[in-house]
């Protein structure tokens, strides 16, 4: 009954009234005379952006309502027992060592993988939390790239990805959950199905100047959404980029700690749950002048049921 009282309570919450920050995220562009285009991510040829000013809501008020399966994103209450490891390497082993066996148990699956070969992203925008120099030949701030080739999965990057993209485009997720089994030597199961989980936790402490914000996937429509190659660590991936809507609904959760983190769906092979949350990084100093520089750590994981 807990439980009931709270959706009942945030149901109450209009969210055209939260309170909303503006950020700049790059998205598809929709037409030639469509605005300046943006400058092109890496990894994506003849493939044109650009920017809009986005309202971003905060969504801390109606946390007890959003779910995976119906907005694609929601906020979990868990502290990382690394999240004072400053060693990389040793953070990422340790992070997986934890993860996988909670998304195991959180989703009630029977089986979680690693996605792009156990690969975790620890991003260090200006800061200075982990000892390992950073990838070279990139600035700090939001910038439209990509992985600075292979090296990028085992480095601290320092750069944000600030255009609005969903991971995978539907025919791209059960191809790559194959090829990172086979990469992995592990055998291709049959599955009854199959979601691609991803995770993100703010390291540094609040208000963060780069946050990532996620659109509500139930109010983008799919013509909204460009399936569009994306070449990532040599190979070529299937994305979804959006283009600009002023009805898609932006969410953000300002001054994240370490006892909480993002879920959010890159692909669900039940088509019954379509939301998959797109989502960027935006430059919030508008609202924080003095935010501390943003540290933070993702991955995505493969969950199955058998």
């Amino acid at each position: 009954m807990g439980n009931a009282k709270r959706s009942s309570s945030a149901a109450r919450v209009n969210r055209d009234d939260l309170e909303s920050v503006v950020g700049q995220i790059g998205f598809a562009r929709r037409t030639p005379d469509e605005r300046p285009a943006a400058v092109t991510p890496r990894g994506y040829d003849n493939f044109s952006f650009v920017d809009h000013d986005v309202t971003i809501r905060n969504a801390r008020p109606i946390v007890d309502e959003l779910s995976l399966d119906k907005e694609g994103f929601a906020l979990i209450q868990h502290r990382l027992s690394c999240a004072n490891e400053r060693d990389p390497e040793a953070f990422q082993k340790e992070y997986l060592d934890e993860m996988v066996p909670f998304i195991k148990d959180y989703f009630s699956a029977s089986r979680v993988t690693t996605a792009d070969l156990g690969g975790v992203a620890l991003r260090s925008i200006g800061g200075d939390l982990f000892r390992r120099p950073e990838v070279e030949g990139r600035g700090a701030g939001v910038e439209i790239g990509e992985d600075a080739g292979e090296a990028g999965k085992h480095s601290v990057r320092n750069f944000g990805v600030g255009y609005a993209h969903c991971d995978y485009a539907p025919i791209a997720g059960p191809q790559i959950a194959a090829r990172d089994s086979q990469l992995q030597g592990s055998e291709i199961r049959w599955y009854s199905r199959l979601m691609i989980i991803q995770t993100w936790c703010a390291l540094s402490p609040p208000p963060q100047d780069l946050p990532l914000a996620f659109c509500d996937g139930s109010s983008v429509p799919e013509t909204d959404l460009v399936v569009t190659p994306l070449t990532k660590l040599g190979e070529i991936i299937s994305v979804w980029i959006p283009y600009y809507r002023p009805s898609h609904r932006w969410y953000y959760f300002p001054e994240m700690t370490q006892d909480e983190f993002v879920l959010f769906k890159g692909y669900d092979s039940d088509t019954h749950y379509k939301p998959r949350s797109t989502h960027s990084a935006f430059d919030n100093r508008r609202l924080y002048p003095n935010a501390k520089p943003r540290e933070s750590v993702e991955t995505r994981l493969y969950v199955y049921y058998d």
